[in-house]
């Protein structure tokens, strides 16, 4: 066999078995891509019939009394929502069915009466009632009379599966797609395997074109002592000439590399100043362009002018450094005009000479998943059912103003009876009026202010730009009066009113949480002195403040004659039902007035600065008890301390904690901080840099009432923390079937890795209920009531 042969079937049978990997990778990836792609679909079509089924049974269980629902009253409900799903995505299939009715209620497409039956019963839709989870599998549907990739959801009331949804796409319509999808793979992959089968022929050519030279011209030339340094010259030359030649052939494979690991993304190739040499057919499916119409023209064309500069900077820097990038994101402008978001990861690229003369990478479209990190963001500022700014804006705005030192109000709103409107013409109604009321108080105010959706039914105006109180008085007024003419509810009036209460800044406060906290207790003044009025805070607190004055002179004398007292709260582990923790509470035991509640003594010490000492002592006693409890042979429990955002502000704080736990010789492991999110949310550098510091120490971090504090995902996150603590407000709400918060918050904590600890646990069904959300920790009333240190210690040893 000759040389050249030789040459050729190897360089052919490596082209060959690359082509015949690479298809067979693509199919499989391929397939697969369309297989989990649909999944998804079906999936979230089964999650929105879910959401969709939401009191539709219960209200027909109500309509029918005793009769009891009815497979026609069911499908004549969801019928219609079902044909509307099918419409508006064709080839997919939905229903839904009820285990009480055995029978499929309504279906799609091509829905008829006859198909109103029973599953059968080796259904793999069976399976969720075992399970209660959401299912998914390949298998033959009765209603699509195919085979086809499904996803069922169960439909749980008060713990039970009542009956399911589906999703579902026949197999048939994927195998379509499938061959429609791997038609095009393959036509590019024979393009490049015949350019490449091409490309080691000429190469091959000129390879051997290059040693028949060599032969020649070592035949040549004559041997002798004299002539060997020409032979020499001559001889790498042609060297050279070979090496070249393999280098252009090594070249060229690695470029048919660099394009099969790029299949799914558009490839592309600039040179050192960012000019396309090189575009993948990808390239039009995602920016409309074919490649000639970009090959000359630089990348940062058509990059949207805010991203442009990040563009040319990080040219510069890799094109100085010689070096690639990744995931580097920036939005460009399509053909058409569109918007997409590219991420784009290369390589530099070398000559033989190893001079570096461009770049060649790979781009992926990610619009689809900045749209849905852009809605995140947009519900993390924004109230979902008004699209009022909510608790985060608001907190955000006013420690902003506080910050400028301008003066400003607030006015602390909410609706008279709504709890009756709500429960007389239900909640869909009631989220109507709730709507209506939040257009009618941006109408009712000036340009300087803005109205926030505070929670429930309660909302807030931040007013600016007044000369003196009057002024507050009439324009609060002027919204009053208009919030009492009819509203228009389903073009019926509807009259309700208003309960305002006002807080000024800075006379009622100085910080967030004190100016809502006053603004709170005089709308709830004004509701109990007959509604539909505004009360500002120092026009009616006279009594109060001379309660505060009281509370703070004898707050001094407190301290010194050790009248406030610790007492403790165990912290259960849900599963084992073992103690894993404490939390310490502080009481005021008063000679004259007795137990003075932490909601009268805690806001003065915090207005008055007599929360740094009185923190300090609950602190240093929490430690030395959890000293004694060591000595005592209490193992593996942590006292948790509270921790006020005036503490935390101090410098010194951390300082404090750890000189606290070297005087009381307690190992700082055993010792865990509550902050709350006003904290976690104020001078975020900050507050990263002290936790950083205490968790750098093994002292265990906790957020406390988690989910009342409003904080920002974005900054939680980064938060140096070991554990969130649920607020009550959720627990209490499982009694009420309104646990989609709670559950959602557990499942954000799992997926950061922190432990959850629900508070205010008071009934068996509520501890179930967290049992079944993963929750770690529970403490509240149905485990243990706060109780001194001398009644602990011996529940401590029990266990």
């Amino acid at each position: 066999m000759s040389m050249k042969l030789k040459i050729y079937l190897l360089t052919t049978s490596l082209v060959l078995f690359t082509a015949i990997i690479l298809i067979i990778l693509s199919v499989n990836s391929l397939w697969s891509h369309i297989e989990e792609e649909k999944f998804q679909e079906v999936s979230s079509l089964a999650l929105l019939l879910d959401e969709n089924i939401e009191g539709t049974y219960d209200d027909l269980v109500k309509k029918n009394g005793e009769n009891g629902v009815t497979t026609e009253a069911l499908n004549a409900e969801l019928q219609p929502f079902i044909d509307k799903i099918t419409t508006a995505y064709p080839g997919y299939g939905t229903g839904y069915y009820v285990k009480e009715l055995n029978s499929i209620v309504a279906f799609g497409p091509n829905f008829n009466k006859d198909g109103l039956k029973d599953i059968s019963a080796d259904s793999s839709a069976r399976i969720v009632y075992k399970t209660k989870e959401p299912y998914q599998f390949q298998n033959y549907s009765q209603t699509r009379d195919g085979i086809v990739l499904a996803n069922i959801r169960p439909i749980i009331r008060d713990g039970e599966v009542i009956g399911h949804v589906w999703g579902n796409v026949l197999v048939e319509d994927m195998n379509s797609l499938f061959i429609t999808e791997l038609k095009k793979g393959i036509g590019l992959l024979i393009i490049i395997m015949l350019i490449a089968l091409l490309g080691s022929n000429l190469i091959t050519r000129q390879y051997i074109r290059n040693l028949k030279n060599f032969r020649e011209r070592v035949k040549s030339i004559d041997l002798n002592q004299q002539q060997a340094p020409k032979f020499a010259a001559e001889l790498m030359e042609v060297y050279d000439e070979v090496v070249s030649s393999r280098v252009a052939l090594i070249e060229s494979e690695q470029r048919f590399r660099d394009v099969a690991n790029a299949f799914e993304e558009f490839v592309w190739e600039t040179d050192t100043k960012g000019n396309y040499l090189y575009l993948s057919e990808r390239a039009t499916n995602i920016l409309g362009y074919e490649p000639h119409e970009l090959i000359g023209r630089n990348t940062v064309e058509d990059v949207i002018k805010e991203d442009q500069e990040l563009i040319r900077k990080t040219l510069e820097i890799h094109s100085k450094g010689k070096t690639g990038f990744r995931n580097l994101e920036y939005r460009k402008m399509t053909k058409s005009g569109n918007v997409v978001y590219l991420s784009t990861n290369c390589v530099p690229i070398f000559n033989s000479n190893q001079e570096f003369i461009g770049f060649r990478g790979a781009a992926r479209d990610i619009s689809t998943k900045k749209k849905a990190e852009q809605r995140i963001q947009y519900l993390a500022h924004y109230d979902y059912l008004t699209n009022l700014p909510n608790r985060a804006s608001l907190e955000k705005e006013i420690n902003k103003l506080i910050e400028q030192d301008k003066p400003f109000a607030i006015l602390f709103i909410d609706v008279d009876h709504f709890k009756t409107i709500n429960d007389s013409l239900g909640h869909t109604m009631g989220d109507d009026l709730l709507r209506i009321i939040g257009e009618r108080l941006i109408e009712s105010i000036q340009q300087t202010d803005q109205v926030y959706r505070f929670g429930g039914d309660e909302f807030i105006i931040v007013m600016q730009n007044f000369q003196h109180a009057d002024e507050i008085k009439i324009r609060t007024q002027k919204i009053v009066n208009n919030m009492a003419k009819p509203l228009l509810l389903n073009d019926q009036p509807l009259f309700t009113s208003i309960s305002v209460g006002i807080s000024k800044y800075p006379t009622h406060g100085n910080d967030y949480e004190a100016l809502i906290k006053n603004a709170d207790m005089a709308m709830y003044t004004a509701k109990e002195n007959g509604r539909k009025q505004y009360i500002i805070y120092a026009d009616e607190f006279g009594e109060n403040v001379y309660e505060k004055f009281e509370i703070t002179n004898d707050f001094y004398d407190a301290l010194d004659k050790e009248q406030f007292k610790l007492n403790y709260q165990p912290q259960v582990d849900l599963h084992s039902g073992k103690i894993v923790g404490v939390e310490a509470l502080i009481r005021w035991q008063h000679p004259t007035k007795g137990v003075i509640s932490p909601a009268k003594f805690i806001p003065v010490a915090e207005e008055t600065g007599l929360i740094i000492p009185l923190g300090s002592w609950i602190l240093r006693k929490a430690c030395l008890d959890r000293k004694q409890w060591l000595e005592a042979g209490i193992q593996d429990i942590r006292v948790a301390v509270n921790i006020s955002m005036k503490q935390f502000q101090q410098e010194n704080f951390v300082e404090t904690v750890l000189s606290i736990l070297e005087e009381t010789g307690l190992d700082p492991t055993y010792l865990e901080l509550e902050i709350t999110e006003s904290i976690a949310m104020n001078k975020h550098q900050d507050v990263i840099k002290k936790l950083t510091l205490l968790r750098e120490k093994q002292i265990y971090v906790s957020i406390d009432d988690f989910g009342t504090g409003y904080s920002s995902l974005s900054y939680l996150k980064e938060l140096p923390i070991n554990q969130l603590k649920v607020d009550q407000s959720f627990v209490q709400g499982i009694d009420h079937g309104n646990y989609q918060i709670l559950q959602s918050i557990i499942t954000l904590a799992q997926a950061m890795q922190l432990s959850v600890v629900a508070e205010g646990v008071e009934t068996e069904k509520q501890a179930q209920r967290l049992k079944e959300f993963k929750c770690s920790i529970a403490q509240g009333y149905l485990y243990y009531k706060p109780m001194p240190v001398e009644d602990l210690l011996p529940v401590l040893k029990s266990i």
